[in-house]
């Protein structure tokens, strides 16, 4: 598969929140660096952060609008949007969209770095809203 193919097929796990096929998707020393720079890594700690981000967000949905890609790097270019979760309901007020983009580094045919590039001021607001309430 071509850098492209495994990105998309990320993504295509992502918006069906399939753990097990993100996983099957990852390289033993995967990495995943937040908007804010932060880094997470290893296989299985990610399978657990994205079960806990499915449950927090469980409409999460990426959606592509243009790619590129150079060698074993691809990036994707589009918007993140869900709802978060507040008291077991998805409730309007709790919903964002926000332009995004990602470099996807692939190794073997899988991912090694996730990496996403978004401003995430709108989704800090809505998490310190909900934890005043």
């Amino acid at each position: 598969m071509t850098p492209i193919e495994v990105a998309m097929a990320f993504v295509e796990a992502i918006n069906s929140k399939d753990v097990e096929q993100l996983a099957n998707l990852m390289t033993a020393n995967h990495k995943f660096i937040d908007g804010d720079g932060s880094e997470h890594g290893e296989k299985d700690q990610m399978e657990a952060g994205w079960k806990e981000h499915f449950e927090l967000i469980p409409d999460l949905t990426l959606s592509i609008s243009d790619y590129f890609e150079e060698n074993d790097t691809a990036v994707l270019l589009g918007w993140s949007s869900g709802t978060i979760i507040q008291n077991g309901e998805l409730k309007p007020e709790n919903s964002w969209r926000v332009p995004s983009a990602w470099r996807v580094v692939v190794e073997s045919g899988k991912v090694a770095v996730w990496q996403l590039y978004a401003n995430q001021c709108v989704l800090h607001e809505i998490y310190n809203r909900i934890r005043r309430t």
